[in-house]
């Protein structure tokens, strides 16, 4: 063979060549293509929804800072999840949630409802105690929920003093004596829950003009009890001092404190001693 066919055969060759690679080159640019476009069009259909910016524990009530909206593909975001911020405020989470977890409508608890939602926060040998909210500092508003407060009462009970006989020196029996005694029914307790009123109040201000940026007055409330998770048995003794008339007052402790006083019941004797009120002759 000559060395010019040789050279035209080599030739033919290399047209071959770049022929398949420019083909193949086409069809490998296509299939990406094709590859690409779903996944392009996927990324565009996305949802808001609402994660938790720390680590959160059971119980934990939701500040503005705890939570953030975020964007996920719709296929990723449960029916249940929250899309708004203002939905998840106040409210109580009923399970613990790692920084970055979604929100969804089933893990939280009002506490500001009498919805039976609230037994989440009890253990097994607990119950959960409506107290009712008609003292001073509940008036004033000072409680509120997660505070550590001490309940101290007011009550009259029958008594025998020391050397009392059943019957008089006439042969009458002798009826009891009524006294009156203050003491620390029960220490170191956490509000676990509020039960509020709302507020119903006339408008009798202007009206905000359309288009106003002025903020919307946050609808005031009224505490109308207390929820408490208590021992059964610490449950019954306040049913019973408050279904025979005792005076209750709740005063509040430090947020860290966790000190057992040891208090001595204040009877009429104890504040005649103490202040120095005996009769004199």
């Amino acid at each position: 063979m000559s060395s010019k066919t040789k050279t035209v055969l080599i030739v033919i060759v290399g047209l071959i060549l770049v022929v398949v690679g420019v083909f193949a080159s086409i069809m490998l640019v296509q299939r990406f293509q094709a590859n690409q476009a779903p996944a392009a069009a996927e990324e565009t259909v996305k949802t808001s929804v609402v994660v938790v910016t720390r680590d959160m524990a059971l119980g934990d009530a939701i500040t503005e800072t705890d939570v953030t909206l975020t964007s996920v593909p719709v296929e990723l975001a449960p029916r249940d999840a929250l899309a708004t911020v203002e939905e998840t405020l106040g409210k109580i989470i009923k399970t613990d949630l790692v920084q970055g977890e979604m929100l969804l409508l089933h893990n939280l608890a009002d506490p500001t409802n009498n919805n039976k939602d609230l037994s989440f926060i009890l253990s097994e040998d607990h119950v959960l105690f409506a107290f009712p909210a008609d003292d001073l500092m509940s008036r004033e508003s000072v409680i509120q929920r997660g505070d550590v407060v001490d309940l101290f009462a007011t009550f009259t009970e029958k008594v025998k003093t020391v050397g009392d006989t059943t019957t008089t020196t006439t042969g009458e029996p002798q009826e009891p004596e009524m006294r009156t005694f203050t003491v620390d029914t029960m220490q170191k307790i956490s509000v676990t829950a509020m039960v509020l009123e709302v507020i119903q109040q006339e408008n009798n201000a202007s009206p905000v003009p359309t288009g106003s940026t002025q903020p919307t007055p946050a609808p005031k409330t009224r505490t109308r009890a207390y929820l408490l998770a208590l021992d059964p048995q610490d449950a019954l003794i306040l049913k019973h001092l408050k279904d025979t008339g005792a005076v209750f007052d709740i005063v509040l402790r430090a947020p860290t404190s966790t000190v057992q006083f040891d208090l001595t019941p204040v009877t009429e004797e104890y504040i005649v001693e103490f202040y120095g009120l005996e009769i004199l002759p």
